[in-house]
């Protein structure tokens, strides 16, 4: 075999672009992937964020509706331990989580729930959920509530 026989074979595989589509293929392929996994962990956790935004809100109305005063008289009360557990119960029956503990940092997959009283008469609720798909962050809510206010 002479040289330039060797050397017309080498050019014959040179020329080829028989992989060249598998490889196009696996760029646009993880790019593809990468942006679907990419939607997927914002809707999750716009789900999410949503959720909570609906619970807190939800047992806030139920705080302000059991703090009911009629002629200067408290008639029923909610404290900041009635509040959280009725955001416990909330939490666990909309987003499926089996608890909610009451904390101020939560970890990957935990829902820590708030309630803290201030003056003047005013309760402020609170939901964070600690979230981890590619990156963790914490998605919460917050509002705060007038109590003890007489009926119109």
């Amino acid at each position: 075999m002479t040289t330039t026989a060797a050397t017309r074979g080498k050019r014959v595989y040179r020329d080829s672009e028989s992989g060249a589509a598998a490889v196009e293929a696996a760029f646009v392929l993880s790019i593809f992937v990468g942006v679907v996994l990419t939607i997927i962990d914002f809707a999750q956790a716009f789900f999410i964020w949503n959720t909570l935004q609906l619970v807190v809100g939800q047992t806030s109305r139920d705080v302000i509706v059991q703090n009911i005063v009629q002629n200067g008289i408290p008639v029923s009360s909610c404290d900041t331990t009635c509040a959280e557990t009725a955001l416990q119960t909330a939490i666990s029956r909309w987003l499926g989580v089996s608890s909610a503990a009451i904390c101020s940092t939560p970890t990957a997959g935990q829902c820590c729930v708030n309630a803290t009283m201030s003056t003047p008469a005013t309760m402020t609720l609170s939901a964070l959920y600690g979230f981890k798909f590619v990156y963790s962050y914490t998605l919460g809510s917050q509002i705060t509530v007038p109590i003890g206010l007489p009926p119109d």
